[in-house]
């Protein structure tokens, strides 16, 4: 129901009724902030009214050439920098770059601009920037960067009376960073911003920070992804092409690499895989499928990692500690499925001895008619010396001493085989184990 047919209700009600009574109660704790605007000037018009003091810059232009510098002819003009960092929004181990958003501001000072009339700086629409001088600063390591234009272009112009000016822009860049990937992910990277005259010359600007390292603020509150932004520095410095020696100053920051969330997402998976595909050590060595499928599984899924880890990397000739550790992982997995080759080859090969060495116990064990002729021979003979019974008794022992020495090495070669297996559930783990120490011992003294 709608207010007013409730108030209506109401009216309704109190005539219908009228013994009815209602009382009003003022509210006390309500409180409202007076507005005392300030009188206008009897004189004031919203498009012509113009503090005296305010200098009258169309006055001032009228004469003014803004293709010429300050003070032309004479020093080199000094301009002081100065810069807010916003945000490092991305920093990109592919590309090898970082995008910066600043706040930029130059100081320097034109004489032509000065006024009279009081001691306070005025500020001026950005869009009077149009018909000024301004340094031609430029970002030499940047591979794009823009100005920003909502709602309106983001330019600071601040005039003072001496002629003074502050003039800030925001600014996006995305500026290379030169990064050794060597220790990756353990590494820690060294990035820098550079300002530079694109078009005039140390004889006619210098370019310095306003107050050294503590003109570029911000870095110690940025929250980046994957990073710790540390310390930072500023640079003076001159860039000499084949047209001349130019203005050139730079600030570096260091960054730390956060390792949990590529721990988490190359190493333990990697680390896993590796104790999965030592499984196969307990499996029976009769049972390839189970074995040669865990072993195949293990392999595909590893080698997935490692290109894994290639494609979010630059293709760069060196190294990265990361591909160490996930070929080392590599090896490991690939090894449990290559001992799993030794065991069936080993296997089936004794397996094939000891047959053919059943086979020959059977032929020895077989009775010979030989004797028997020879010993029917000599009874016929007539024969009493007993020779023929100790060449048989001496013959029926090396027989039987050749067969236990079959069987025992029979025997022998069967326990090597699943020896293989229990020794490697040694064997690996703590190989594996002295590896990944070894690997952490040397990349984290390196750093």
């Amino acid at each position: 129901m709608a207010p007013t047919d409730t108030s209506l209700l109401f009216l309704l009600s109190c005539f219908l009724n009228p013994s009815v009574s209602f009382q009003v109660t003022p509210v006390t704790n309500y409180t409202t902030a007076e507005w005392n605007p300030q009188p206008l000037p009897v004189d004031y018009l919203a498009t012509s009214y113009t503090p005296s003091w305010v200098p009258n810059m169309k006055k001032k232009l009228v004469n003014y050439n803004r293709n010429l510098r300050p003070g032309f002819g004479g020093p080199p003009l000094l301009v002081r920098m100065s810069l807010d960092v916003v945000s490092i929004d991305h920093i990109s181990a592919v590309d090898l770059d970082f995008t910066i958003c600043i706040l930029l501001r130059q100081y320097w000072k034109d004489e032509r601009l000065a006024f009279t009339g009081t001691n306070e700086s005025i500020s001026l629409d950005g869009r009077l920037v149009e018909y000024l001088w301004v340094p031609d600063t430029f970002f030499p390591n940047s591979k794009f960067s823009f100005l920003h234009n909502v709602t309106m272009a983001n330019r600071l112009l601040r005039l003072w009376p001496d002629g003074s000016i502050v003039y800030g822009q925001r600014v996006t860049v995305i500026a290379e960073c030169n990064m050794d990937l060597r220790k990756y992910p353990l590494d820690k990277q060294n990035c820098s911003l550079h300002l530079e005259s694109y078009g005039y010359t140390t004889e006619d600007m210098i370019y310095k920070w306003l107050k050294g390292d503590e003109s570029v603020r911000g870095l110690q509150n940025l929250q980046v992804a994957q990073f710790t932004v540390k310390n930072h520095q500023t640079k003076e410095m001159i860039a000499t092409y084949e047209t001349g020696a130019y203005p050139h100053v730079a600030f570096s920051f260091r960054l730390t690499r956060e390792v949990a969330y590529i721990f988490l997402q190359m190493y333990v998976p990697s680390t896993l895989l590796v104790m999965i595909s030592w499984v196969s050590f307990w499996i029976n060595k009769d049972s390839p499928p189970a074995r040669v499928s865990l072993g195949i599984t293990t392999v595909l899924a590893q080698t997935t990692f490692v290109t894994s880890a290639r494609a979010s990397l630059p293709k760069i000739s060196y190294i990265k500690a990361v591909d160490v550790y996930l070929l080392m992982c590599f090896f490991f997995v690939f090894a449990a499925l290559g001992e799993y080759a030794v065991v069936s080859f080993e296997s089936t090969r004794r397996k094939r001895k000891a047959a053919k060495r059943e086979k020959e116990i059977q032929e020895l064990q077989m009775p010979s008619p030989e004797p028997e002729r020879q010993s029917w021979s000599t009874k016929e003979e007539g024969s009493s010396s007993g020779i023929s019974e100790e060449t048989k008794a001496r013959r029926m022992a090396k027989i039987r001493e050749k067969v236990a020495r079959i069987q025992r090495v029979s025997l022998h070669d069967i326990e090597d085989v699943d020896n293989i297996d229990r020794y490697s559930r040694l064997i690996f783990p703590s190989t594996f184990l002295f590896c990944v120490v070894l690997y952490w011992t040397i990349y984290l003294l390196k750093m």
